[in-house]
């Protein structure tokens, strides 16, 4: 039969069974379950276990779980209440869970802890000993990472910051429907007021995932620290594209005509519109600071914007001689908005972004930024032929080298790379071209 056909003669089971546990399972005496002693009034609503305890063996069996919610039993009904209220009381600065015998507490003793299972109010004691660390540090080694560097009175915990970054990917949830996620976990009336955290959340967000980069490319191992990474150095390369003293042999430079295609690279430029960013009050460095400066894959934001400034009204973009490109012929509409749009060059092949190869579009999808984001993305590698796929190849490549020379050495390539370059058009682009 079919699941849904057997579950229906057994609803009136089920139903009374989730009855039983929003009360107290059954049970008819009223000693707590551990010690024997005192009343059994309280419950943990994320633990397997619905057995009741008193009150302080409810705070002995949480010392490692200080994060769940505690539901008391008012003699009819079950309400919440919290392992802070109980005494619960969490130190970090110790290891092996020891308590400081000259604790700090937290500011107005009123932490936030955001968690998987909503945003908590707890008791946190810092470590006040003589050589303890600083209040970030001893949260980062509790598995919590704080809002603020210094006198931090939020924090996330690292399990949250690692859900919330799988499920940005997966199910394309923001921070802010992730955020009343949490608060409705915590309160789902909306009578109860709650300390909002999510500005705060969005900062140890992003500095996490920022974090989380540089700790896979390797740049913890670095020996001039995080400043000394290089540009592209954090971005993923393609494994298969050719990348010389990595996936490539000795002297492949040298290799015969009839075997240099073996070290083709194949690109492919395009435009994406939907990534738009809207005006802002300001957006200087010191208001909306930048972490990663031309690391990954957007281009180097100083140098990108120095080479707009210089050559916006100097590099002409004549109307097609092929199509009514609109990407040619018209510039995107500003109004609002402080970037229309996104360039990038990628692999052709395998969907991989280039590193130092995506930059915001100004006014769309003008040369001037075009040219800076695909000369970018050759000054980081070394290659044989050169095949560029482009949807408007056939008006952008025309003056390509003319304008080459007019910006600065350093996005230059060599002229024997220049003559083994082809310029293609996708098929699927072809019937609007002439």
């Amino acid at each position: 039969d079919h699941p849904l056909l057997v579950f229906k003669g057994e609803r009136d089971r089920f139903l009374t069974e989730f009855v039983r546990l929003d009360g107290r399972g059954g049970r008819t005496d009223n000693l707590c379950i551990a010690c024997k002693v005192h009343p059994a009034a309280f419950q943990c609503q994320d633990c397997f276990s619905k057995d009741l305890f008193c009150s302080g063996c409810m705070v002995f069996r949480h010392q490692e779980n200080p994060l769940h919610w505690i539901e008391v039993w008012g003699g009819t009904y079950f309400t919440r209440t919290t392992l802070k209220v109980l005494g619960l009381r969490i130190q970090v600065g110790h290891d092996g869970g020891g308590v400081c015998g000259v604790p700090k507490r937290a500011h107005d003793d009123g932490f936030i802890i955001l968690h998987t299972n909503g945003v908590h109010e707890v008791g946190l004691d810092f470590c006040g000993c003589a050589f303890s660390k600083d209040h970030s540090t001893q949260l980062l080694r509790s598995h919590l990472y704080p809002a603020t560097i210094s006198e931090p009175q939020t924090a996330a915990s690292l399990a949250l910051l690692k859900h919330a970054h799988i499920l940005s990917f997966e199910s394309k949830c923001s921070a802010y429907e992730l955020y009343q996620t949490l608060s409705r976990l915590s309160d789902n009336s909306g009578v109860v007021p709650q300390r909002n955290r999510y500005r705060a959340f969005l900062n140890i967000l992003r500095q996490y995932r920022h974090v989380k980069m540089l700790k896979r490319t390797g740049r913890g191992h670095e020996r001039g620290g995080v400043d000394a990474t290089g540009t592209g150095q954090c971005a993923i390369l393609c494994p298969a594209c050719p990348h010389p003293g990595l996936n490539l042999p000795e002297n492949w430079e040298n290799a015969p005509a009839d075997k240099r295609w073996l070290y083709s690279l194949f690109l492919s430029m395009d435009a994406n519109f939907r990534l738009r960013r809207r005006l802002k009050r300001s957006t200087s460095e010191a208001t909306d600071p930048s972490l990663s400066q031309g690391w990954a894959y957007f281009v180097t934001p100083s140098q990108y914007m120095e080479h707009l400034n210089q050559f916006d009204k100097a590099i002409e973009q004549p109307k097609s001689t092929c199509s009514n490109h609109s990407a040619v012929n018209s510039e995107r509409s500003t109004r609002g908005l402080s970037v229309t749009g996104v360039g990038s060059v990628g692999c052709a092949r395998h969907n991989f972004f280039r590193p130092h190869a995506v930059g915001d579009l100004q006014k769309g999808e003008r040369y001037v930024n075009m040219d800076f984001i695909f000369f970018s993305s050759l000054c980081l590698t070394a290659f044989g032929l050169l095949v560029v796929s482009y949807d408007i190849a056939c008006q952008w490549f025309k003056n390509l080298w003319t304008r080459m020379h007019k910006y600065p050495d350093t996005l230059w390539i060599s002229e024997n790379l220049r003559s083994t370059t082809r310029f293609f058009v996708p098929k699927f682009h072809l019937p609007a071209h002439v």
